[in-house]
């Protein structure tokens, strides 16, 4: 898959400027604050339906604007697809060739980018729904069931807390509840489990390739049942933690148990990488786990993502840039935001962009 044209209205600092993008590497120039970020943002954006840097999508529009557009055109195997998203006060809009899209899960995965950005490494000690939502966004890209899932059981949790902060309820139905979320939860846990799994066989060797030490990584999955059990037993252990719970979800009107309050550690040799991991190990971590995500996506789907570097890859030394590029298939399309020139680009094709003021400049 290529990006070949991106068109952003009223998008950040953006007013209205149409991109054409080539193969190969498509390296954005610029003094900070110019908006290279923003545009990375946006083809983010395409790809996963909200910004990695703010969970309000007003923030993103324009200022003195009331909407923002980003609309884009794909080559998929030498077809030509194009996506559209608006938003306004009215709400957000979803098309794939102008026609309208109304559920998301319908719409990710249709633009495949992975980010890696400086923000990333909050991962290692953020609260446990960042660790979740990383989780989420990246097996979202490779499978529309998961989404669908994840959102039919944020949908029951929702009614489920609804309910609880009602004076009075039907048993019955609470009871019907439960069973439902039981049985989500149950694939969505097998799921998110296999995907932990599939990239730690991945990463770990990309890891070593990019550090060139041998140093152990895991991926821990931390759930309220165990995920080794077969079906039957974790969706009986589900429904044991909604009884076990049920005053206390009672008293404190919201669901206590659940995926919901998954969450994963990242260990080195056995130890919490939050606490034993320097600055450059955990940097290295992320860029092999972001690449082992663009291989799976590669290999499941079938299809190339893109792969953003926001302001990270001059952080790189020379060594990990050269075996960065090495590791990535050739036809991988790669946008690598920069504020200079830089070596280390390999024998890839590159395309330069200078943005100034949200501009590109001829």
């Amino acid at each position: 898959m290529i990006l070949t044209k991106l068109r952003l209205r009223n998008f950040r600092n953006y007013d209205d400027c149409i991109f054409h993008f080539q193969k190969g590497i498509n390296c954005i120039l610029g003094k900070n604050a110019q908006g290279k970020t923003n545009l990375l943002e946006s083809i983010y954006y395409l790809s996963t339906t909200r910004s990695h840097r703010s969970s309000d999508d007003s923030d993103l529009i324009r200022k003195d604007a009331d909407y923002f557009g980003i609309d884009a055109v794909l080559e998929k195997k030498e077809q030509k697809e194009e996506l559209r998203v608006s938003v306004s006060a009215s709400g957000k809009n979803l098309y794939i060739y102008r026609n309208p899209v109304h559920r998301v899960s319908d719409f990710i995965g249709e633009c495949n980018a992975v980010m890696f950005c400086p923000d990333d490494m909050i991962l290692f000690n953020a609260q446990p729904k960042i660790r979740r939502r990383f989780m989420d966004i990246e097996l979202g890209k490779l499978s529309k069931s998961y989404m669908s899932k994840l959102n039919d059981y944020s949908k029951l949790l929702k009614e489920r807390n609804a309910v609880l902060k009602r004076e009075q309820f039907s048993e019955e139905y609470m009871s019907v509840l439960n069973e439902r979320m039981a049985e989500l939860q149950v694939i969505i846990l097998r799921q998110r489990v296999k995907f932990m799994s599939d990239l730690l066989k991945i990463s770990e060797g990309f890891y070593h390739e990019l550090s060139g030490d041998e140093t152990q990584l895991e991926l821990k999955y931390m759930s309220c049942v165990d995920p080794a059990l077969s079906e039957d037993e974790m969706r009986q252990g589900f429904m044991a933690k909604y009884q076990e719970a049920y005053e206390r979800d009672r008293f404190m009107k919201t669901t206590a148990y659940g995926i919901h309050k998954d969450d994963f550690t990242i260990l080195i040799n056995g130890k919490d990488a939050a606490d034993y991991a320097s600055q450059g190990q955990k940097r290295t971590i992320l860029l092999a786990m972001k690449v082992g995500i663009v291989l799976m996506i590669n290999t499941i789907k079938n299809d190339t993502p893109i792969l953003l570097l926001d302001d990270v890859f001059s952080e790189l030394d020379q060594y990990r840039r050269s075996k960065l590029l090495d590791l990535l298939p050739k036809e991988i399309q790669i946008f690598i935001s920069a504020t200079d020139l830089m070596n280390s680009l390999n024998d890839r094709m590159v395309n330069f962009y200078t943005i100034e003021n949200g501009k590109l400049k001829n």
